[in-house]
């Protein structure tokens, strides 16, 4: 392999390290915060999530001009956009739309499904959505820069 290629897997691996622990988990640098966040989510014995489809994001929408609104909506999308763009150049199997949403789509369910069963976030569809945005966004990214520079070769 290829040293470059090399370089791309670990900068894949690092990314997919930092999304778990930023997106994922929220770890904001206090691994107390995080234990106090899971047991009191425990406690509460509540359990968040959202099946309807532009439930949480036509809120969002309505009140775009609010920080918080804007923080959702595009805290969703902009952190799936390297997913999109750095799988097919790591691993060439992801060669086809159809390969890059599918791992795409699988990633983002065992996302939700995590922070549904460690209360650590909610299983929400909306987010699923925004987050396949995201993946389509940075893999239409890949395929205009790869176009751009397979022509030029």
């Amino acid at each position: 392999m290829r040293k470059q290629g090399k370089i791309i897997k670990v900068l894949w691996w690092v990314y997919i390290a930092l999304l778990f622990v930023v997106v994922v988990v929220k770890f904001k640098g206090s691994f107390y915060e995080l234990s106090d966040r899971v047991n009191s989510y425990s406690m509460q014995g509540s359990i968040n999530y959202n099946l309807i489809p532009f439930r949480s994001m036509s809120t969002q929408i309505e009140y775009i001009t609010q920080w918080w609104a804007l923080k959702n909506l595009f805290g969703n999308i902009i952190p799936f956009i390297p997913f999109g763009f750095l799988l097919p150049i790591a691993y060439k199997k992801f060669n086809s739309t159809i390969k890059v949403l599918s791992m795409g789509l699988a990633s983002i369910l065992i996302i939700e499904i995590f922070q549904f069963f460690t209360k650590l976030g909610s299983f929400d569809v909306d987010d699923i959505i925004l987050n396949m945005i995201g993946i389509v966004c940075g893999y239409l990214m890949f395929l205009v820069i790869n176009r751009l520079f397979v022509r030029k070769r």
